[in-house]
């Protein structure tokens, strides 16, 4: 096929392909073309599956590369695909920083999504996201990482998560930067144990005036504190907040806390020391509007984020979602050891709370069949409940695995008159008469739906 004269010039051919929106039409087009008429990026575009197939994925309009050990050979290929404006994405680690100068060096324009060194920081201007994950610092990696931090105050980037235990100094002052500059709407800081004070309240003072963020997450960041006296930013929505497991928060971080999120809209809320926050006064307005609650009971998994003491025992807990938390219409609780009274109390409190329609909840197995009538009450007032399962020790847990210990709450279930629940999938081998009880059908689409985790 000879294409018209028109057409016959490489740059058009280059904008007709790249106008494109995936690999099958783009080769299709370029196969109907003589390949005198591609151009450079186009020829290096396609020879990038070729030339490393191992390492660079090339995917119109996405390039993935896959391993940091690159030639310099790919290198000069990858750079020779830039007038086509790729989305270059990294799939893979980043070990050592020479190599990404070297990619950098070469690509850097086109990357718009990884963890970066701030030695490349003006030439990655479209970062929307920044990954720093530190789990120990080798003495020799100060400086790199001082370096590292740079990228912090990026005046583009969007959503910022940190991992860092031991934080240099100037952390505090580029968060209260980037806070204070870029179009933040997310952060997320993980055990940020340490932190120059004058820069803790430098980040405060910023975060107060931000008008931009809507997520924040805090696990495990002492050095902040309840921010310090300082409200949250206004357009906040989601917070997570969680102290370190197995430490008491003193009474000044909490106050701190509730005259943090007092002022905001926030509408979801994951905090480890709920009960406790809901006592305080300040707290009480944001209370108020709280739409979707994560609260967690004491926990034997040690890799959990969701750590805390119920200091509210469960019936005032849902005391207090009934009479203060008022909007709230989605709620987690995770409290694996929760009584059979906590496990009445939850479900018996669920019909308190009129906006609520959706419950996520972990209970042991027979706390739950002790409670059935409840949990059939509780059922005519939500719309979605998931419920996982637990067991009161290894040796129940053996005897009595998963789909058995759901068949037998479905057992019991459908034995119940006028049952409220429809189970989508329901555990193999289910009785007859429970499928027929519980199973989905048209017109059960106003029951609650019973999810089991």
């Amino acid at each position: 096929m000879t294409p018209p004269d028109a057409l016959a010039l490489p740059h058009v051919v280059e904008a007709i392909a790249t106008g494109l929106g995936n690999q099958d039409d783009l080769e299709s087009f370029l196969r109907a073309v003589p390949r005198s008429l591609w151009t450079p990026a186009l020829t290096a575009f396609l020879d990038c599956n070729t030339a490393a197939p191992h390492s660079v994925c090339a995917n119109w309009p996405r390039i993935e590369l896959r391993d940091m050990d690159l030639s310099p050979e790919v290198l000069a290929l990858l750079a020779a695909t830039l007038p086509l404006r790729p989305r270059i994405q990294l799939r893979c680690p980043i070990l050592d920083a020479e190599q990404l100068a070297s990619l950098v060096a070469a690509v850097g324009p086109a990357l718009n999504s990884h963890a970066v060194s701030s030695l490349l920081l003006q030439r990655c201007p479209h970062l929307r996201r920044v990954v720093i994950y530190v789990v120990f610092i080798l003495p020799t990696g100060s400086i790199e990482l001082n370096d590292l931090l740079a990228v912090v105050a990026h005046r583009h980037v969007k959503k910022m998560i940190i991992t860092l235990p031991r934080a240099p100094p100037r952390l505090g002052y580029l968060l209260a930067a980037w806070l204070s500059t870029a179009p933040a709407t997310k952060l997320r800081l993980s055990h940020v144990a340490q932190m120059d004070h004058d820069a803790v309240i430098a980040f405060c003072d910023a975060l107060q005036a931000n008008t931009t963020l809507t997520k924040l997450a805090m696990y495990n960041a002492p050095a902040l504190g309840g921010f310090h006296g300082r409200t949250l930013p206004v357009s906040l929505k989601s917070l997570d907040w969680h102290a370190r497991p197995n430490t008491v928060v003193d009474d000044a971080t909490l106050t701190d806390l509730a005259t943090a999120v007092g002022p905001t809209q926030l509408e979801r809320l994951i905090c480890s020391v709920f009960g406790q926050l809901a006592a305080c006064p300040a707290a009480a307005p944001m209370l108020a509007q709280l739409q979707w609650l994560t609260v967690s009971g004491p926990s034997a998994d040690i890799s959990s984020f969701f750590y805390c003491d119920l200091s509210l025992s469960t019936e005032l807990l849902m005391e207090t979602l009934a009479t203060t938390c008022v909007h709230i219409a989605t709620l987690h609780i995770y409290a694996p050891h929760a009584t059979r009274d906590g496990a009445s109390a939850v479900f018996a409190g669920t019909v308190q709370s009129r906006h609520l329609t959706s419950l996520r909840v972990s209970m042991d197995l027979f706390d739950v069949l002790d409670v059935l009538m409840e949990l059939v009450a509780a059922g005519r007032h939500l719309r979605t409940l998931h419920l996982k399962i637990t067991f009161p020790n290894e040796e129940t847990a053996l005897l009595l695995e998963a789909n058995e210990a759901k068949r037998v709450l479905c057992r019991a279930l459908a034995l119940t008159q006028n049952v409220p629940f429809v189970v989508d999938a329901l555990p193999e081998d289910t009785d007859a008469f429970v499928v027929d009880a519980l199973g989905p059908r048209a017109d059960r689409g106003s029951r609650c739906r019973l999810i089991f985790t």
